[in-house]
């Protein structure tokens, strides 16, 4: 070979490698919120600023996932200002879609800011990056170029992150975080239709088949959802893993709370949980078969205080946390759970009165029903499977590892 030809294919290799180096080894922190942030778990916010840098923290908030961008912004400045940060440290990055009519700048005209060599200097200097929510597919169009490559903004903050700096969000703030990002439909579209190929407006993040698209990808060992226990998008979740030839693993963040993701682990904070989906070792799954049936997929549920080692896909819970599977407590009948009349509706109370922590069953059910079609989902548990009881002053908190959740269609009849 050309000795310049040798000498240029070793440096474009070392380029690569330094390249992959820094996106699998960033020193970078993520805190992943699945909206609906509360006075009651505004540690969320605080621990945003303390990873930041605390009183230290230089934030940049990028808005253009809302068109409240006056309101929205206003309200994390106090919350980070009450965290300890200075009002002058506190910065919102002009990137946006839509104007707020109730500001005086056409925040409309911010759509073509991603290039903007400004805004990416600045971001240069921050130590942080907070996402608002509102429709996840305005902050790429406005961070992504046509072609799906990085803007110079977001590669600003992909540096940011690499050197150690903290990228945020909330709602649509989080399902930025993954490469393959959830952009609409519901459970019961995604679980009957499957996957749809067109999103229009934010309307159809509340029905419908689910919807994916290109995503930022700061998150890269699995696929992020939120707002995960209020909206039940388990079925979407589990239904995109399943069409996904590249992750195994999914993440959904219920809201008021935040997985935060540091050295290659998750912690949860805030008032509820994080469920994790993975599909590596499903079966029965036939993607232009509807409605969806497959079987094996397994669940695990982190509480605040559990961690989560990605490399190890391994749960490790919180302190003072007792295994339930052979100390069962309860010993009731297998529960069937569809709605608003049943107890334990939310998962991780149905897994574990129901299943983990009742001696007198392995299995329960839960139905979603769509008109004479219905989807039963059979969860059970195996050799595999655990089940870590505690108390929070006087509450039941449960979190479980590797449950087995089979879905299979049946056909119904109501009588009258």
């Amino acid at each position: 070979m050309n000795p310049f030809m040798t000498a240029l294919s070793s440096m474009l290799l070392l380029a690569l490698s330094y390249s992959l180096q820094a996106s699998t080894e960033t020193s970078g922190k993520l805190i992943i919120a699945g909206g609906a942030i509360s006075k009651s778990s505004t540690e969320i916010f605080d621990l945003f600023v303390k990873k930041s840098g605390g009183k230290q923290a230089k934030i940049g908030i990028i808005p253009a996932a809302t068109g409240s961008i006056g309101k929205q912004y206003s309200l994390l400045e106090k919350a980070f200002t009450r965290a300890g940060v200075s009002l002058a440290s506190i910065h919102l990055l002009p990137l946006a879609t839509k104007d707020d009519k109730k500001t005086k700048p056409d925040e409309g005209l911010w759509i073509h800011n991603g290039n903007n060599k400004n805004i990416a200097q600045q971001v240069e200097s921050l130590t942080g990056i907070w996402f608002i929510g509102g429709d996840q597919t305005l902050i790429t169009k406005v961070l992504l170029n046509e072609d799906g490559s990085d803007t110079k903004v977001l590669r600003a903050i992909r540096q940011l992150y690499i050197n150690g700096g903290v990228i945020g969000g909330t709602s649509a703030g989080a399902a930025i975080m993954s490469e393959s990002m959830i952009a609409g439909g519901n459970s019961q579209g995604a679980l009957f239709e499957g996957i749809g190929h067109s999103y229009t407006s934010m309307d159809e993040q509340e029905y419908g088949p689910v919807v994916s698209n290109k995503g930022l990808g700061f998150f890269s060992d699995g696929i992020i959802d939120q707002h995960f226990d209020r909206k039940g998008r388990l079925g979407r979740l589990v239904v995109t893993l399943l069409n996904n030839a590249q992750f195994d693993f999914g993440f959904g963040v219920d809201e008021g709370t935040a997985m935060l993701v540091e050295h290659g682990k998750i912690n949860v904070i805030g008032e509820g949980g994080v469920t994790i989906v993975d599909v590596s070792s499903a079966s029965d799954f036939e993607p232009k078969k509807l409605p969806v049936s497959a079987s094996n997929i397994r669940l695990s549920f982190l509480q605040p205080g559990d961690s989560f080692d990605l490399s190890k896909y391994s749960l490790t819970a919180r302190e003072n946390a007792a295994k339930t599977v052979n100390h069962e407590y309860f010993n009731i009948p297998a529960q069937s759970v569809s709605g608003l009349v049943n107890a334990n509706r939310n998962l991780d109370e149905f897994i574990g009165y129901d299943l983990l922590d009742n001696q007198a069953t392995n299995e329960v059910s839960s139905w979603v029903i769509n008109g004479s079609d219905a989807i039963k989902m059979t969860f059970s548990q195996d050799n595999s499977s655990q089940g870590y009881w505690s108390t929070d002053v006087t509450a039941d908190v449960y979190s479980f590892e590797n449950v087995r959740m089979d879905i299979k269609p049946i056909k119904i009849q109501f009588l009258e």
